[in-house]
């Protein structure tokens, strides 16, 4: 898959985020009117969905942060992904510095069964795959739900919020829609809970900031506890259609790297 830079998706993300702590700071001029606000709220809620079910694969960045970036929040990690709504095939492409340890590591989900490769293997491995599909500590940076338009096909509008909707999204759809190995399993805590976010249209592209902090702070403090907070604080993510007219389709080579060297792979 075609890897985007760094600074390249920063520049997007930072526009997304400044409207999303906008919209997110009060209900502005749009909530000052009950007259039309629910339908136009709702209508642009709509045209939202509508946009990325219209999609025929969606091209998504995500970075999950610490907590609110103009309150120092860190990046944790970031995802790059292309998503066949068609076929429920992935292509994703994790840059992590957990831990402080950097590291780059694409995926490929096909048909249920789930491969990596790694950028460390050099380019000739390039088309080369392991399949870890019943390996979880090697799969923990995919998503539980591989679909990544839940912000948008799973929000309850608010209010309007700039040229974009404020909305309610409902905790587990938040848990399930990042990286599986955070929260192997939706804290029972976060039932009927929902997470703030403000999502964005720009043309072709969708900006999402979902603020998770504030959602820990609907669950009661005695089962707060009982999660590690820690690893989720603010989701943003950007989507649009993908320009790349390529099918998502199965690895070319798959190999045991127990039995062959990656630079070996093409022969196995």
């Amino acid at each position: 898959m075609t890897r985007r830079s760094s600074a390249a998706w920063a520049g997007a993300l930072g526009a997304g985020l400044l409207i999303a702590l906008t919209g997110c700071g009060g209900s502005g001029e749009a909530a000052a009117s009950k007259g039309g606000e629910v339908v136009l709220e709702g209508e642009q809620l709509e045209g939202l969905v509508s946009q990325v079910n219209k999609m025929g694969i969606v091209e998504w960045h995500g970075q999950l942060l610490t907590k609110n970036p103009d309150n120092g929040g860190k990046r944790i990690f970031d995802l790059d992904g292309r998503f066949s709504p068609s076929t429920g095939y992935s292509e994703l492409s994790m840059d992590s510095v957990i831990d402080g340890n950097a590291q780059q590591v694409d995926y490929l989900v096909v048909a249920g069964r789930t491969y990596f490769n790694s950028e460390s293997w050099g380019p000739n491995a390039a088309t080369c795959y392991v399949d870890i599909t019943d390996d979880a500590d090697r799969s923990w940076a995919l998503p539980t739900d591989l679909d990544p338009t839940w912000p948008v096909t799973a929000a309850r509008a608010i209010r309007l919020a700039g040229d974009g909707v404020s909305v309610g999204v409902p905790a587990q759809d938040v848990i399930t829609g990042m990286p599986r190995g955070l929260f192997p399993a939706v804290p029972a805590a976060l039932d009927g809970v929902e997470a703030k976010a403000v999502i964005t249209p720009h043309g072709h592209l969708i900006e999402v900031g979902v603020d998770v902090v504030n959602m820990w702070g609907e669950v009661p403090p005695a089962e707060l506890k009982k999660i590690d907070t820690r690893k989720a604080g603010w989701w943003a993510m950007t989507m649009k259609e993908s320009q790349n007219g390529a099918n998502i389709v199965p690895p070319q080579h798959v190999f045991d790297p127990a039995v062959t060297p990656p630079s070996q792979c093409k022969r196995a």
